[in-house]
C-alpha cells in the first residue's frame, strides 16, 4: 500500500475519498524535511501549499502586536495546517517552527484546485470535511470565550 495514501487516509479532510482521489493527491504530494527549531514560514509571507504533519512536532505561533510571542498550539503525526489561505487568498497569519525533527507532506494550492477543477465529487467532500472542521472548531472557540469572559467576570 501507498504510504502517502494511507497518511491521507486518517486526515479529516481526506477520509471521505475513494482510493482513487487519494491516489490524486498522494501524486501531487511532496515531502518536506524539517530540522528542528527551523522555521517552515512566518507570518505575513505569500502562501502556496497547505501541510500534513508525517511525524514530528510543531508549533504555530503569532505574536502581539507587543512583540510578544503566542503559542496557539503544538500538533504532530496527522494534523494538518497551512490551508486557510487555500480558501481566502491571504499571507500566513502564524508562524510554524519545528520543535523537533519533522516531516511533512506538502500540497500546492494549485494542485489542488486543478484536481477540484477535474473531480467536483472530490472538491465537494473537501469543502463538506473542512465546513464540518471548522464548525467544531467555531463552537470550541465560543465556549472558551464564553468561560474567558465568566472568569474575567469572577475576578475583576
Amino acid at each position: 500500500m501507498n504510504p502517502k495514501v494511507e497518511s491521507l487516509k486518517k486526515i479529516y479532510l481526506f477520509h471521505t475519498l475513494n482510493q482513487d482521489e487519494l491516489l490524486h493527491i498522494a501524486e501531487k504530494i511532496h515531502e518536506v524535511h524539517l530540522p528542528a527549531r527551523n522555521v517552515l514560514y512566518d507570518v505575513g509571507e505569500e502562501a502556496e501549499s497547505m501541510y500534513i504533519v508525517k511525524y514530528g512536532t510543531l508549533q504555530i505561533s503569532t505574536a502581539t502586536s507587543q512583540g510578544d510571542d503566542v503559542n496557539l498550539v503544538t500538533i504532530s503525526e496527522g494534523d494538518h495546517f497551512g490551508e486557510l489561505p487555500f480558501f481566502d487568498s491571504e499571507k500566513r497569519s502564524a508562524k510554524v517552527e519545528a520543535k523537533e525533527i519533522s516531516e511533512l507532506y506538502e500540497l500546492r494550492y494549485k494542485d489542488l484546485q486543478e484536481m477540484f477543477a477535474k473531480n467536483r465529487d472530490m472538491e465537494i467532500k473537501f469543502y463538506k470535511e473542512v465546513t464540518h472542521y471548522y464548525i467544531k472548531r467555531l463552537r470550541k472557540l465560543t465556549n472558551d470565550l464564553a468561560y474567558a469572559r465568566e472568569l474575567r467576570r469572577r475576578f475583576v
